[in-house]
């Protein structure tokens, strides 16, 4: 008995040797690391975040960069909102109903649309269609087999508010909005990788104006309005921004042009509680108004100017003229067409 005790003692050690120093790789080696990581994001955010480019962010980390995973709504209202490293990302699906139902906005719908008033956003490319503003980044994927939308947000800091790292967290949207079209099982278009993203542009002069504020007919010595902010126009691009500012007092924005197609026009209305654009197709108030236009298989097209604080009583005539330069050359580049106007009285 003591021979086979002994035995089995010489086999036991050699085994629990292998056993502590296969644990130790495991927990302490790159590659170990690796796979800790990759067995982590198997049921983390619904198992959506794809590797490389979610390891940008997280390094591998798998105890402190993937620490929040969320899951609202049901059927087909579910999304998940989920902490990669330092960005909050949120996924999920996007009823058909939203496309008839503007005046209500909730789930993943209220994440959409640009968030920045540092940077204008500008369409992603490669195929995408979505925005970034080198803060919030949204990825909408229309199903062709069913009705319904996949929808992606990634929302950071500004330590990522350079092109480089807005295409970064670009590359991760495109990378979830992947993995969710067939975790839902939507056929949809999907893009390629994101290509470098225009740098932020400066302020022009009106009438040099070649993206979104192009064809406003604002002369270069116009009284008030003296320069321009915008980037190129893309229809690709679910929102498009224009800005008019003044260098007289302290070189602020005067008015905001937006023009809002697809789901980003639904949310957009939906977050306007003055002028209740779902009511009417066009409108005018004292500093603002809207126009809007039928675009094929999507809701209609939002398009709207509004006065900043800087502003005492804007000329009626000013919005709507300036309103219609804007809209005419942007429902035109998206192919939407019976644009409404409102009228100036």
């Amino acid at each position: 008995m003591k021979t086979l005790r002994h035995a089995a003692l010489f086999v036991a050690l050699p085994v629990a040797v292998v056993l502590v120093a296969g644990y130790v790789w495991y927990r302490t080696s790159e590659t170990g690391e690796r796979w800790r990581y990759e067995e982590k994001l198997s049921s983390y955010c619904a198992g959506l975040l794809p590797l490389e480019e979610s390891a940008v962010f997280t390094g591998y980390n798998t105890e402190t960069s993937l620490s929040a995973d969320r899951q609202y709504g049901t059927g087909d209202n579910v999304y998940h909102h989920c902490e990669v490293a330092d960005l909050y990302v949120s996924v999920g699906r996007i009823p058909a109903e939203a496309d008839t139902a503007p005046e209500r906005v909730d789930g993943i719908l209220a994440d959409l649309g640009p968030r920045s008033r540092d940077f204008l956003p500008v369409g992603l490319g490669g195929g995408w269609t979505g925005h970034t503003d080198l803060h919030s980044t949204s990825i909408v994927l229309p199903c062709t087999n069913k009705p319904g939308y996949i929808a992606v947000d990634a929302e950071s800091d500004d330590s990522h508010a350079t092109t480089t790292g807005a295409r970064q967290v670009a590359e991760l949207a495109a990378g979830i909005a992947r993995k969710a079209a067939h975790h839902w099982s939507c056929e949809a278009e999907l893009g390629d990788r994101i290509p470098p993203l225009p740098e932020p542009k400066g302020s022009s002069w009106p009438q040099s104006a070649s993206g979104t504020c192009a064809g406003l007919g604002i002369p270069n010595d116009d009284l008030w309005i003296h320069w321009v902010k915008e980037t190129p126009a893309s229809a690709a691009a679910l929102t498009e921004r224009c800005a008019l500012g003044e260098t007289k007092a302290r070189d602020e924005v005067l008015y905001w042009l937006s023009a809002d197609y697809g789901l980003y026009a639904q949310a957009r209305r939906a977050a306007n509680g003055d002028l209740k654009p779902w009511e009417e197709p066009s409108g005018l108030a004292p500093n603002q108004a809207y126009a809007t236009a039928s675009c094929p298989d999507a809701p209609d097209a939002l398009l709207t100017i509004s006065a900043t604080e800087y502003v005492h009583g804007a000329e009626p005539r000013f919005l709507v003229d300036t309103l219609a330069a804007f809209a005419e050359r942007s429902v035109k580049l998206h192919g939407c067409t019976d644009l409404k106007l409102p009228s100036a009285g």
